[in-house]
């Protein structure tokens, strides 16, 4: 009797460990959908050349890579987003920061830019609303004078789960 009960727990917490937790993302319409990434660096999604579903092959010809990251701590949202050039280049990042109430809406929109750089990035705080989802949609640009290149990706989905407190 006491070995079936230890192990069924035993069954049931290996089943817990190995399946780990899922994180939702939402594709642009709002449906669940996988977040299509290259890499994951702690909080960070990285786009670009390491992706492995191209083959090995590299994406883009100006951009080497471009990360998202979300992270909400009580009522703060963390938004990084990061463009890596393979050469110099002047370099554009729009973050939109998204919240999902019936459909994804752009609350906050943080802009940042580098003229003849391989590097340029955003790291920002915004205050966000208990129990609801979030997202931030990136879009990078590079050009060397020759060339442009332009894309958008969205970061995993967060929820904001602060707790009021009370006196």
């Amino acid at each position: 009797m006491k070995k079936s009960v230890y192990r069924k727990a035993a069954v049931i917490m290996s089943a817990v460990f190995s399946l780990g937790t899922a994180v939702p993302a939402y594709s642009a319409d709002g449906n669940l959908s996988e977040p299509e990434c290259a890499a994951v660096d702690s909080d960070i999604l990285y786009f670009g050349t390491d992706d492995a579903r191209l083959g090995g092959e590299a994406r883009y010809s100006l951009i080497y890579k471009f990360g998202i990251g979300l992270t909400i701590e009580g009522n703060t949202a963390y938004v990084y987003a990061e463009c890596k050039t393979y050469d110099d280049a002047d370099i554009s990042i729009t973050a939109e920061l998204q919240m999902l109430d019936n459909s994804w809406k752009t609350i906050k929109t943080f802009k940042a830019s580098e003229n003849s750089t391989n590097f340029c990035s955003i790291d920002k705080s915004y205050t966000v609303l208990s129990g609801y989802d979030y997202r931030v949609k990136v879009t990078v640009s590079a050009s060397d004078g020759a060339q442009t290149e332009t894309d958008s990706k969205y970061g995993a989905v967060k929820t904001c789960y602060a707790i009021a407190e009370t006196e």
